[in-house]
């Protein structure tokens, strides 16, 4: 990814960041994909007042991209104070991406104008991440709704013979 594409990935997560629903916690984050068909879609945690309810800025970005046709993650950005994705969202995040993807989390000061970007693969977020092709659970490609990740578990995975 050029430095001109992660600079807008980080910028549309910025903007989101802004528009968090977070009276709780009062820890707004936002959170940006970047597809396989290089669109990008935003996505802000929304908090409640139940809090098992609240919903987390990263699967707010991916059910965003997925449920407007994406198929795969290329890039993913995180901002926030210290943003550190929950187990949760990691292994969402995983569904869609390969071992190889891009995460930028950025850490912005109070004042927002200080940043801090540290770069990480998804296999670096989340080793050992829970695959549903390696677990035999989808074909390698289900209905056409989501791209073979992770390069060797697609490979290695067989379909099951009807009985």
């Amino acid at each position: 990814m050029n430095a001109k594409l992660r600079r807008k990935l980080i910028e549309t997560a910025k903007r989101a960041r802004e528009r968090a629903y977070c009276p709780y916690s009062r820890f707004p984050v936002g959170a940006a994909v970047l597809t396989d068909e290089n669109k990008l879609f935003f996505g802000a945690n929304v908090e409640n007042a139940s809090y098992g309810l609240t919903i987390c800025a990263e699967r707010v970005a991916v059910a965003n991209a997925v449920t407007r046709g994406a198929k795969g993650i290329q890039a993913i950005a995180i901002v926030g104070r210290a943003p550190k994705p929950c187990g949760a969202c990691r292994q969402v995040m995983a569904e869609f991406s390969s071992k190889d993807t891009p995460v930028l989390l950025v850490d912005v000061s109070a004042d927002s104008r200080k940043e801090t970007v540290l770069r990480l693969k998804m296999r670096q977020i989340l080793p050992h991440a829970f695959d549903p092709l390696e677990a035999g659970l989808l074909p390698p490609n289900p209905q056409n709704l989501v791209k073979p990740r992770g390069g060797s578990s697609a490979r290695k995975t067989k379909r099951r013979k009807k009985r």
